[in-house]
């Protein structure tokens, strides 16, 4: 067994990051989503501490259950994440606004979230074989990928006939 990269709760931190910004986003945008979706995602990122407690002072020998529990929270805030786009969509119909979230905060927070994964299962810590490797280079695709998605979703925000067709 060789040595950890890092250790599984940087996964617990990104989740704890990922619902106290969804929080922030929600408070912000409070015309968009419910009341409750800020507390929600409040007492998510608690649940989140707790965890990293529940980590240290039980599973601290057990560096795979460590390793399940906090990738199963940061699936949980990027499942979420894709939660609220859709919402977004479907439900407020704001297409220019659900491209800007998708650009700005879901494509990063995925990509993210997957590099870390990777560096962390490809340390041959954990065998996960299905997972490649992600190399740093794929930042640069994945941030031109993340800037054109908002510049059509400005452009669909700023003039929301765009990209319909003219019918005569």
């Amino acid at each position: 067994m060789s040595r950890m990269p890092f250790p599984p709760e940087l996964f617990l931190f990104i989740g704890i990051d990922l619902f106290v910004a969804l929080s922030l986003l929600a408070s912000l945008f409070e015309r968009v989503f419910p009341t409750m979706f800020p507390y929600v995602y409040h007492v998510a990122a608690l649940a989140g501490f707790g965890q990293i407690w529940v980590n240290y002072s039980f599973l601290l020998p057990f560096a795979e259950a460590r390793f399940w529990s906090c990738l199963l929270y940061l699936f949980a805030a990027l499942l979420n994440i894709g939660c609220v786009n859709f919402y977004i969509i479907a439900k407020k119909k704001l297409l220019s606004a659900a491209g800007m979230f998708l650009s700005v905060f879901t494509v990063p927070s995925f990509f993210i979230s997957l590099f870390f994964i990777s560096a962390y299962v490809n340390g041959d810590f954990i065998p996960m074989p299905w997972l490649p490797r992600i190399p740093i280079e794929s930042l640069y695709a994945v941030l031109l990928v993340c800037v054109i998605l908002l510049v059509l979703s400005i452009a669909l925000y700023l003039e929301p006939n765009l990209f319909r067709r003219k019918r005569r």
